[in-house]
């Protein structure tokens, strides 16, 4: 590595393997040191209320080298976000001040922080620190969530769905083949993905009627036996022989690598309707201690409103054709991810069940998952 934009790159990924559910509502941040071209110590916000992630790699350097510091003026900072700063109510101490202190060669910052956009970066110019804005794609999608969480005070909420060729989320009874089992449109490599999608998210929204029609789980299930047997043999692995051995979860597709049997939790879940309506013996309860939170109540944006205030800064939806149409009609998704299996069913329940105005969104990737299209369409800014 020999430029900005690939320790900006490594900071990001080192980020990316942390739980979001243990940072949020806090944004995950990852910063590297380095001298003379390498990195010397790497350290991320590990959970809300603990160290942040500059405080965290002076401390790894400081642990490798008790004797001489390393605070010597020739050192590089590269951080995913900009620096916090003091604000009412915050937990830890300033990294802008930790900066100062520290007084490094350079800072190069990789997206800057709602909160403070850009003031930390100012502050550390006039103390003579060489600080560069250096706009970084892995950065800025690693806290989607934190910016629209911080500005509009509502959780960013992806809308996701599996369908057909010709845009059936259901078949028709009547025109299974035969010997039809499958109770799933898409395939294995799809539904690997939704469940590393699950494991960003601070909740999964679903409906009683979704509940009462497929008794979901709705947890984080990872790596499937075809993706570790593909993994062994080497196909998911990335060639660069700089990359750590421990791989992001493919928070936004940025990343390709090894899951490495890691351990993640699960979202919490959101709930439109009675939870009276429910069996005790639904696999939604199964988990001990998820909180799943119930509303009575078709408001959609003040559900969202007061999801926020219980800390939720992020939405998956698990839902059908009308919830969906509801979401897009009043505007209140930022993302969607459609998941396209390559069959016709002809007669069956439509993706959507009105029809739906999706200008307002651009394709952001497209990737083909063993047969299956996953297609990610962003909300134009």
């Amino acid at each position: 590595m020999s430029n900005n934009a690939d320790f900006l790159d490594s900071a990001a990924e080192l980020a990316a393997t942390i739980d979001p559910h243990l940072t949020s509502p806090n944004p995950r941040v990852g910063c590297v040191i380095v001298r003379n071209g390498k990195i010397i110590a790497e350290g991320v916000h590990e959970k809300f209320g603990g160290a942040h992630a500059e405080a965290n790699t002076f401390r790894m350097l400081q642990d490798s080298n008790p004797r001489n510091l390393g605070f010597e003026s020739n050192l590089e900072v590269y951080i995913t976000l900009e620096p916090c700063d003091h604000f009412e109510g915050k937990k830890t101490p300033s990294c802008t001040d930790l900066l100062l202190r520290q007084k490094p060669k350079k800072i190069v910052v990789g997206a800057l922080d709602p909160q403070f956009q850009g003031k930390n970066l100012e502050r550390l110019q006039k103390a003579g620190i060489n600080v560069e804005f250096q706009k970084n794609k892995k950065c800025e999608e690693l806290n989607s969530f934190f910016e629209k969480y911080i500005t509009q005070k509502l959780p960013y909420v992806t809308f996701k769905m599996a369908q057909s060729l010709d845009g059936k989320v259901v078949r028709d009874q009547d025109s299974y083949p035969q010997g039809y089992e499958s109770k799933y449109i898409s395939n294995e490599f799809s539904r690997q993905k939704v469940h590393e999608m699950r494991a960003q998210y601070s909740a999964v929204l679903t409906t009683t009627k979704t509940i009462l029609a497929d008794d979901p789980l709705l947890n984080c299930r990872i790596n499937p036996p075809s993706l570790a047997k593909r993994e062994l043999e080497g196909d998911l692995n990335p060639p660069d022989s700089h990359k750590r051995e421990s791989f992001p979860l493919f928070p936004f597709g940025f990343a390709q690598g090894r899951q490495r049997g890691r351990k993640t939790s699960d979202p919490q879940i959101i709930v439109l309707g009675k939870k009276e309506d429910i069996p005790p013996s639904a696999k939604i309860f199964s988990i001990p201690h998820r909180k799943i939170h119930w509303f009575d109540s078709r408001d959609l944006r003040e559900i969202f409103s007061q999801c926020a205030e219980k800390g939720i800064d992020s939405i998956l939806t698990e839902c059908g054709p009308t919830l969906a149409g509801e979401l897009l009609t009043q505007q209140l998704v930022d993302q969607m991810d459609l998941f396209v299996a390559p069959e016709i069913f002809g007669r069956g329940m439509a993706s959507f069940s009105r029809s739906i105005d999706l200008s307002d969104f651009s394709l952001n990737r497209q990737e083909h998952l063993e047969g299956d299209v996953w297609l990610r369409f962003l909300r134009k800014k």
